[in-house]
C-alpha cells in the first residue's frame, strides 16, 4: 500500500472495528489522517491505539481553531474531565472564529448566563449587519 493514500472508509472501518490491526499500523495510519489535517480520522486511529500523545496534539489542534466537538471528543478519549473554564475557554476560542454553534455549544455547559446573552448578542448584531 502505497504511504501517502489515506484509506477510503471501508478500509478504514477495516482496520478500526475488524481486523486486529497492531496499534503501530494504527498510529501510521493516524499519522497519515493528521499530515492530511483529517483529524476527526486521526483521532479514530489514534484512540483505537491508546496513543495519547497523538490524541493530545488534536486536543491542542481542536482548541486553537475553536473546534469543541473536536476538543470535546479529544478531551473524552483521554478521560479526561472538562471543567467550567474548559469550556469557557473553548467557547472564548470559538467565538473568535465565529464558530457560534460551536460556541454556543461550549457555554451552555458552563452555565454562565452573562457569557450565553453576550454570545446572543454578537449573533443579533451580526445578523443585523448582514441584512442592511
Amino acid at each position: 500500500m502505497n504511504n501517502r493514500k489515506l484509506p477510503d472508509y471501508r478500509l478504514k472501518q477495516k482496520f478500526l472495528y475488524l481486523d486486529k490491526t497492531s496499534s503501530d499500523d494504527l498510529i501510521h495510519y493516524g499519522d497519515l489522517f493528521f499530515e492530511a489535517k483529517v483529524y476527526s480520522d486521526a483521532l479514530d486511529f489514534y484512540q483505537k491505539a491508546n496513543h495519547a500523545e497523538g490524541i493530545l496534539e488534536i486536543k491542542n489542534i481542536a482548541f486553537d481553531s475553536g473546534d469543541v466537538m473536536l476538543f470535546q471528543r479529544a478531551a473524552k478519549a483521554l478521560n479526561l474531565e472538562l471543567s467550567s473554564l474548559d469550556w469557557e475557554n473553548i467557547g472564548k476560542k470559538a467565538v473568535e472564529f465565529k464558530k457560534y454553534f460551536f460556541a454556543r455549544h461550549a457555554l451552555e455547559k458552563t452555565n454562565n448566563e452573562e457569557m450565553l446573552n453576550s454570545l446572543a448578542n454578537i449573533i443579533k448584531a451580526e445578523e443585523q449587519e448582514i441584512s442592511s
